[in-house]
């Protein structure tokens, strides 16, 4: 499990890099696609790479950050239909969001189950 979450924050971290370059590979439309492009790919990044040098010290991930990381990538799905963007930038936001979503999530689920068997483990132990 911990070599699938340490990978998903990897590539969710190279997922946020690419959204701070897509805007200006894709051209965005209007400021405010470009402006949601970079601020959201900078958070992603930066907790994505949070996450993975957690992991990679046989760390769990933090379930805050991935939750965020995963509701950012619900918006990304709904933020370019809510900038009224279309063509190579709408889908390269709905196709990041959704590999956002899942690789986030899936890492919201092992982190939790990690936090949940340590506290069953300190309560049996007490």
């Amino acid at each position: 499990m911990r070599t699938t979450t340490k990978r998903l924050a990897g590539l969710n971290g190279l997922l946020g890099l690419w959204l701070l370059a897509a805007p200006f590979a894709f051209d965005a439309p209007t400021a405010a696609a470009r402006w949601n492009d970079v601020l959201v790919g900078t958070a992603l990044a930066l907790g994505a790479g949070y996450n993975y040098s957690r992991t990679a010290r046989e760390l769990a991930p933090n379930t805050r950050l991935t939750t965020l990381n995963a509701t950012l990538g619900l918006w990304l799905i709904v933020a370019p239909f809510a900038f009224g963007v279309d063509g190579a930038s709408l889908w390269n936001d709905v196709v990041v969001g959704t590999l956002v979503t899942s690789f986030a999530g899936y890492n919201t689920y092992v982190g939790t189950s990690l936090e949940r068997n340590a506290a069953a483990a300190d309560r049996n132990a007490s």
